[in-house]
């Protein structure tokens, strides 16, 4: 019998209330236990959405509801969002218990260092003593992630904040772009500065130039430098995250017409675009299909 379609014949078989169409929310339904070596808590249904934490194998979830397709809203921690049923045995209150699928590979979640230095301590805390430390663009395997701003690996422990998380069969170059684009997402709401470069303040292509420095890839300061000396064309419809997008506005043009650029941003996908903007003074997501539009003027792959 398909493990999906068990699943939710036992919760009907239970009579427990189920999320459907009438959209009523109900209370936690059970409990459930982490099967895998690490289970990624993410932020709606699906293995394409973000990141929220990591749960170590036997951690224990309060289920909240089933959300379908295999999915359970869980709560971890202080932390609410969305577990795969395949690495969970749920534990229903009425004590039906939903075995994990058999046969499936544990996830195993690794992160992307973008502090120049990181510092590995013994303890999650900064007041533990330092046992080594990492480079920027080193890969970790992430262990167990305590859920308290701080993440587990093989010789300490880690601040997340300066850690990206990245799919576990990151290496480094073959998916250079991914890791930009998760670097780009985690530095969002920081503040647009003319001149910077990092880490906490940026202009339009300090943001893009700090991004690939810390990933290993140093580019060109300026945008109209990165249009033409870094990477290659492609097509503005073949856009991939990490992929530069170039913008010229002649009222933003000081150059009277000789550079090809004005601005810069970074694609991430599902057509937006993470940069530095002039206009709000921070970085922050837009959308190619709008206001910027009509700007565009090429876009280029780095690596």
């Amino acid at each position: 019998m398909n493990f999906k379609f068990k699943a939710f014949r036992t919760l009907a078989a239970a009579g427990l209330a189920l999320t459907m169409c009438t959209g009523v929310a109900f209370a936690s339904i059970g409990t459930a236990t982490v099967t895998a070596d690490s289970l990624r808590l993410r932020s709606e249904a699906s293995t394409s959405s973000d990141t929220v934490a990591m749960a170590p194998k036997g951690a224990e979830v309060t289920v909240e509801e089933d959300a379908g397709n295999g999915w359970y809203k869980v709560t971890y921690g202080s932390k609410t969002g969305y577990m795969s049923g395949d690495w969970l045995t749920v534990t229903l209150e009425d004590g039906t218990v939903i075995p994990a699928a058999e046969g499936t590979e544990p996830e195993q979640q690794r992160g992307l260092v973008t502090a120049d230095v990181l510092n590995v301590r013994s303890g999650p805390a900064t007041t533990y003593d330092k046992v080594t430390t990492l480079k920027a663009g080193t890969v970790v395997d992430i262990v167990a992630d305590p859920g308290n701003g701080w993440y587990q690996i093989e010789s300490g422990y880690v601040s997340a904040e300066y850690i990206v998380l990245v799919g576990a069969d990151y290496e480094g170059s073959s998916e250079l772009g991914a890791a930009a684009a998760a670097m780009a997402k985690s530095l969002l709401g920081k503040r647009y500065v003319s001149g910077g470069a990092g880490p906490n303040s940026f202009d339009c292509s300090g943001l893009m130039y700090y991004i690939y420095k810390q990933l290993g890839h140093p580019i060109s300061r300026g945008s109209s430098s990165q249009y033409y000396n870094n990477g290659y064309f492609v097509s503005t419809s073949a856009m991939q995250p990490g992929d530069l997008i170039f913008f010229f506005d002649r009222r933003f043009d000081s150059s009277g017409g000789t550079l090809p650029t004005t601005h810069v941003g970074m694609y991430v996908g599902n057509g937006q675009f993470i940069h530095a903007s002039t206009t709000s003074y921070r970085v922050q997501y837009d959308s190619i299909y709008g206001y910027y539009a009509p700007y565009i003027v090429g876009a280029k792959r780095i690596g």
